[in-house]
């Protein structure tokens, strides 16, 4: 009853969903007192997730120790969801203090957990994970929670496409959630990535959406993070009147949040941008508010950053004393401090972790003992030095930026040129084909028209021997051949359109198409183009449709491009070994259309030469051909590939070396 009455104002105070809510300080010290009495594990467990999240950006270590009491009691009650969630902000919480190694283990573990199906049965209490007092529903919003988790450790160790990457599944959990809370941290998390990426618009559009759905959720724990973020994009755009706009705003969101890292962090960047104005008085000020702050929650990073702005203010104002003292504690704190090698550990969590780690310390005992031989004029050097490298490396950055874009793009617009170059390669390919097939209607057409020239001579002759009913015999003959001359002109129209279909750029819209019917002319045109090239070339043309196909949707003419490629290559195989002089030999050629489950099968074989098995798994690769120089692009393939799979579908190769190859495509059927 006591436990129930004390939970009570979490559900009133409660956002959307019951996962993000967090006590208050005076709840805290309810739940504190909660855990004295209380001989309920399961609720003893939650209790300490509530006084955990309280603490978990104010106080880490205390934060850390409760979350560590939640994973006993959750592997105590055989909870795995509730022991996956301790897991997972262990983990989280090693890392923001720098204990990437371990948090990572923690991470790993929790997701390993998270997600197997099933383990949600039996949950105790899923409302207080789960708005939908779902358990299932429970165990994804863990899950998510996870992967936002991993997706920040491998921001904190520079990992920042892999932080994206992790952002995207987050995302896709969260289509089953609909989690605004959620949605707002994985935005500002990436925003966080793009900045460290240097793509200041995706970071600013990031850290914007983040704010909307801040609001949209009623969680503003991290708004105020959220603002110092945007400071620091104005920051690095150089504009740093907006950017001190942006971290009086998170100072005030911080403060209303009661999250003094973050305020701390706004604190702190705003003494740095007084020292780069040279603004004494607000270094001084910004400075020790910084440092404040930093002493009460006990961040040694921060300690360290509000140390030396100090030491650079009291250098300003020629109190070397003092300058020397804050510097002194700066470096004292950056020897217990070495993040670069723990991040080293991050790296190469594995079998040889120990290893690694037992290097590390060594390292890092050789580093303490450097820094302390350092005078203090030395060490004023140094930093100097450091100051004058990170200038002139960001000058140099700034310029390697702008010519490894102009490369790009210059590489960009080279690609597009090969790719139209393939592109207009395979329909002079096809001219010659269309050539002979558009013969065939027109030959027709011109000799239904000089027939039904001659037949309406004739019926004049019978009217005027006043013979209607020879007359009206004659005219029905004449209308037979008008339909025939209709029909085949119609032929004629199709190719010429199919011609310009082929010419022109994709419009990306797929249609309903006759894939046999496809597959037949395209079969026709490429033989008929290789003969227009060589008239000494036979091959024999077999076909094997499946009628109940019917239309599957397609761009056709890309799928075109394709078929036309592979069929071009049999052809040029079959030729090939033809020309060796193999007695017997006759060259074959076949295409055939399958129907399957949910796919249709689109088969290409040839009888020629097959591919020398050493190649086979080149030939996707763009620019690799095995045509002599000027008879290939080498793109052929490439392109039929990234059709393919544009279409979600698959193109696979079967080949015995001097016995032939298949082409296998498939393609989703209509549904």
């Amino acid at each position: 009853m006591i436990a129930c009455f004390l939970l009570l104002p979490f559900y009133n105070n409660a956002q959307n969903n019951p996962y993000w809510q967090e006590p208050s300080r005076e709840q805290v010290d309810s739940l504190k007192k909660m855990l004295t009495v209380s001989t309920n594990d399961t609720l003893k467990m939650y209790v300490d997730r509530e006084i955990a999240l309280y603490y978990q950006e104010s106080n880490r270590p205390a934060a850390l120790q409760y979350y560590e009491e939640m994973l006993t009691l959750a592997r105590k009650t055989k909870q795995p969801v509730w022991e996956a969630e301790a897991l997972s902000r262990n983990g989280y919480v090693s890392c923001s203090i720098q204990n990437y190694s371990g948090g990572l283990k923690f991470l790993l573990v929790a997701r390993s957990l998270a997600s197997q199906d099933g383990i949600e049965k039996g949950m105790w209490r899923p409302a207080l994970l789960s708005f939908k007092n779902d358990a299932y529903h429970a165990r994804i919003t863990v899950l998510a929670g996870i992967y936002q988790h991993l997706a920040i450790v491998n921001y904190f160790t520079g990992e920042y496409a892999k932080s994206l990457q992790l952002h995207q599944i987050v995302h896709q959990l969260n289509n089953q959630l609909q989690d605004d809370a959620m949605m707002s941290l994985s935005w500002m998390n990436s925003g966080e990535a793009y900045r460290g990426q240097g793509n200041l618009d995706s970071a600013e559009s990031a850290f914007n959406r983040s704010i909307i759905y801040s609001d949209r959720s009623g969680h503003k724990k991290y708004k105020g993070l959220t603002y110092w973020n945007l400071g620091k994009v104005y920051e690095q755009r150089n504009k740093p009147k907006e950017a001190k706009e942006f971290y009086r705003r998170s100072i005030k969101s911080n403060i209303e949040s009661e999250s003094p890292d973050f305020e701390g962090m706004a604190y702190q960047s705003l003494a740095d941008i007084s020292q780069s104005d040279g603004n004494a008085d607000s270094l001084f000020y910004f400075s020790r508010k910084a440092l404040n702050i930093y002493h009460h929650i006990n961040d040694t990073l921060g300690l360290i950053a509000a140390n030396s702005s100090l030491s650079s203010a009291f250098d300003r104002v020629h109190q070397m004393d003092s300058a020397y003292q804050y510097l002194k504690k700066a470096i004292a704190l950056k020897n217990g401090l070495n993040k670069e090698e723990r991040i080293k550990s991050f790296q190469v969590a594995g079998v040889s972790e120990q290893l690694k780690l037992e290097e590390q310390k060594a390292e890092q005992l050789r580093t303490i003992s450097r820094i302390r031989t350092y005078s203090f004029i030395a060490g004023i050097i140094l930093l100097i030095f450091i100051a004058a490298m990170l200038y002139r490396n960001s000058r140099r950055q700034r310029r390697d930026k702008i010519k490894i874009e102009q490369a790009y793009a210059e590489l960009k617009s080279t690609q597009q040129q090969l790719i139209q170059s393939e592109k207009m390669a395979s329909l002079g390919e096809l001219t010659a084909g269309i050539a002979h097939e558009i013969q065939n209607p027109l030959n027709f057409v011109n000799n239904f028209s000089e027939v039904s020239n001659e037949l309406i001579d004739e019926m004049n002759e019978e009217l005027n021997k006043g013979d209607i009913e020879e007359a009206k015999i004659i005219s029905s003959d004449i209308k037979q051949n008008l339909e025939k001359i209709n029909h085949h002109g119609k032929r004629a129209d199709a190719i010429v359109k199919g011609m310009l279909q082929h010419s022109q750029s994709s419009s990306g819209k797929k249609e309903s198409t006759n894939i046999n019917k496809l597959a037949d002319e395209y079969l026709r045109l490429a033989y008929h183009g290789i003969r227009a090239k060589d008239n000494s070339f036979n091959a024999t043309l077999k076909t094997d449709f499946d009628e109940t196909i019917g239309h599957i949707n397609m761009i056709p003419q890309d799928i075109g491009r394709v078929l036309l490629n592979l069929l071009n290559n049999a052809f040029y195989a079959v030729d090939q070994k033809k020309k060796s002089g193999i007695e017997g030999y006759e060259p074959t050629v076949s295409i055939s259309t399958k129907k399957l489950a949910d796919k249709v099968e689109i088969k290409v074989t040839d009888n020629g030469n097959g591919i020398p098995q050493k190649i086979v798994d080149k030939i996707f690769q763009p620019f690799f051909t095995t045509k002599p120089t000027g008879q290939g692009t080498g793109l052929g393939l490439s392109l039929s590939y990234d059709i393919i799979k544009a279409h979600r579908g698959e193109i696979k190769m079967n080949n015995k070396e001097n016995d032939g190859t298949i082409f296998t495509i498939l393609l989703p059927a209509l549904p």
